[in-house]
Order: structure tokens, then sequence, then C-alpha cells
């Protein structure tokens, strides 16, 4: 049973707007890499060096945002804990190097923000699903090791606190937020669009609008009565890939039609290249909703265990991804295009994203010239990747829209 979720009152059409949503609570994601000066109410960036507040809340504020109302109880509570100093006692080659602000207490601000919220508001969040999982209180702990007089020991606020955490790591959304040339991302409590069932290839998507609005719209026709549906996976991952992440992070295997075809409606986004010598067919995972599947070959049936199809597909991740991180636009080309059939088909997801993030990249250049050949390649994995959608049934999905540069 899916339990809770979003039911269509009236035929919705391919396309419609289905719901808009203001988030009820936002804050810093404050995961590995982010940006840290970046002020916590109106997320401008700031300076390299002092940014923290001026009321020694210890939080990157903006001078404006210090003295604002929506700061003032948050930064009140920050201080009443005693924020630890990170750079006291550093040597002087030590605190160049050293952040004054510790990523655990951002990430704790999200939910600290949910205790400021309105009773309405707060009990909205209590009845919010929330799985439990150690890592959600090692957080809590984390966060607790940055003050000196952190609550500890007042059981019922700790307990509330693990509740709230639980909810925003079991239904927060990840939401991009532009401030003129500066781009972070949000953490953002959504309720109701939370509140939709999965499914690998759903009838609706949604997109957010600078942080904090989601916009829900459908991707293809929803009849009165039927379940409105997102996904909270990457829709051009393959089978294996979405089955380990929803299992690790939402704690249940999909059960969809999609995911009991092992070709994916003919897409083959998990295939691999035989390792039979001799053999130039691709091996396509045998069992479906398992994590270690058995692999076998479409032309010759040679099966290999998954232990050592998992490390040839390691190795075409880490491959690609390494040169997604390093590489510039036209290499990228030249190492899709040359290097890439030698190891990896071309419709592995792997290989997928990397033609994404080149038409991405390529889409937000403002400033580099394209040759005619590198043009043409981008619209070559347009086209590839608008087929595997059309394959998939994805519908008026928000990533053919982002591919086709469309307005959202």
């Amino acid at each position: 049973m899916a339990g809770r979720g979003v039911f269509a009152t009236r035929d919705i059409q391919q396309g419609e707007l289905i719901f808009r949503e203001r988030a009820l609570v936002v804050g810093p994601t404050a995961r590995k890499g982010s940006i840290l000066n970046t002020c916590v109410c109106c997320h401008k960036l700031l300076a390299v060096k002092d940014f923290l507040c001026k009321n020694k809340c210890t939080l990157p504020v903006c001078d404006k945002c210090s003295d604002s109302e929506q700061h003032r109880n948050e930064c009140e509570l920050f201080r009443r804990w005693q924020p630890k100093d990170l750079q006291k006692g550093k040597d002087d080659d030590a605190e160049a190097d050293c952040c004054p602000v510790n990523a655990m207490s951002l990430r704790i601000l999200t939910a600290v923000r949910v205790f400021f919220l309105q009773p309405d508001q707060r009990a909205l969040v209590q009845a919010m699903q929330a799985n439990d999982d150690k890592c959600y209180r090692g957080e809590i702990i984390k966060a607790a090791q940055c003050f000196r007089k952190f609550p500890t020991t007042d059981k019922p606020y700790m307990d509330k606190l693990f509740r709230v955490v639980g909810v925003l790591n079991t239904n927060a959304f990840e939401a991009p937020c532009r401030m003129g040339d500066h781009e972070i991302l949000l953490r953002g409590l959504f309720p109701l669009t939370a509140v939709m069932n999965h499914e690998c290839t759903p009838n609706a998507s949604h997109y957010f609008d600078n942080g904090r609005m989601a916009v829900v719209r459908a991707a293809r026709f929803i009849p009165k009565g039927g379940e409105v549906t997102t996904t909270y996976t990457k829709i051009l991952w393959s089978n294996l890939t979405r089955c380990i992440f929803l299992k690790m992070t939402k704690n249940f295997i999909c059960d969809c039609a999609r995911c009991n075809d092992n070709t994916e409606n003919g897409t083959y986004l998990s295939a691999l290249f035989c390792r039979q010598q001799g053999c130039k067919g691709i091996m396509i995972p045998v069992q479906t909703k398992t994590l270690q599947p058995d692999w076998r070959c479409l032309t010759c049936e040679s099966v290999f265990p998954h232990s050592k199809m998992a490390r040839y597909q390691d190795f075409a991740l880490n491959t690609i991804n390494n040169r997604i991180n390093a590489c510039s636009i036209s290499d990228m080309i030249t190492f899709i295009n040359d290097m890439c059939p030698r190891f990896c088909p071309p419709s592995n997801y792997v290989l997928v994203e990397a033609k994404l993030n080149v038409i991405w990249r390529m889409s937000r250049a403002t400033t580099e010239v394209f040759t005619e050949e590198q043009l043409k390649c981008k619209d070559r994995y347009r086209a590839e990747l608008l087929e595997l959608l059309e394959k998939l049934g994805a519908g008026e999905c928000t990533l053919k829209k982002l591919i086709t540069e469309e307005r959202l």
C-alpha cells in the first residue's frame, strides 16, 4: 500500500497546472561542497571573510537581515545555545583555511525554524511521515557538538527535534534559488508536493520557482479519481540505480510496470557490454526489483553474476563522472563520441547523463562560441534523449522541457 497520496477530483489534461505550493519552511542544505558564505535569510552571496551575523549568533547573515524579524528568533536561540568558536586556538596558517561556519549547525537551522512556525503549521509538520534512521539522529548529535549549551538533556525538546529532522529528511526537497549571478540550493518543505507518491515514469512533474515555490503540472492525461504521481529519482536512471536509491533513502522497492521490465520499455538504460570474449552484444539484469541481479547477454546468452558486472558499471560511472567534473564542453563531446563507445553502450544511463550534462552546459553558456560540429552533437544528443523519454511514456515532463529549452 502506498498510503497517503494526491488524487484528481476532475479530469486533468496533459500540460495543465495542477497546483502551486509555497514552501512551509526553507533553509540551507549545507551539504558537502555548498557555499557557506550565503545569507541564510535573503540567500545573497556574502563577502569571503567577516560574513557572520553581527549579533554573534555565528550564522552567515547580511547586515540588513541581522536585525530582521525573520532572523530574530533563531538568532536569539543560537546565542542562547552558545556556539563554539571554530577558529579559537588555530594558528595563523590554519585560520586562513578554517571556515568559521560549521555545516552541521547550518543544516539544523531548517529544523529549528519549524519551531517558530504557527501552531497549525507545526501540527501539519507533525502529521507528516518521518522515517526512522540512525543517520538522522547523527545529524543532531553532530550539530549539538557545535554548541556549549545545546539542550541535549531536555528530552521533550529533543524528541520533537528528532521528529522534525526525520520529517525533513523524509520529505524535504533541494530547490535551486538564484540571486543575480549567484545560485544555491535551498532545503524546502512543501507538504502537498511531498505527499505525492512515487512512480518511475510519473503522470505529473514538478519544478521549483526560485527555491520557494513548487509548481506541479500534468505530464500526461490524469482521469478523475486517478492518483497524481511524481518521481523520487531521476527519470533517466536505470532500474537498478533507482531500486538502490529508493531502498537506501526511502525504504521501499518500487513495483511499477517499468521496474518489472528489464528492458525498460526498450530503452536499455541498464545495458552494459557483454564480458564474454568475442561477443559484441549487450547485457541487462535478468531479475527486476533486486539489488544484486544476474546479468544475461542478449546475443550469446552468457550469464554473469552481479558482483562482476557491478565492478564494470562502477568503472563506467567513475570514468564518465570524473570527465564531467574536469572536462571542458569541447573535451566532453570528444570523450562521449570517441572514448565512451569503447566501454559503454550508448543507451547506458551513465552515458545518457553525460549527454544531458553537455546539453545543459551548452544551453547555459553565454560567452562561449561553439563550432557547427559541436552544435550538431548537441542536437543529436537532444534527439536521443527525447526518444528515450518517448519510449518511457514520460509525456510533457519537466526534463523534456529543459532539453528542448521550452519555458517551464
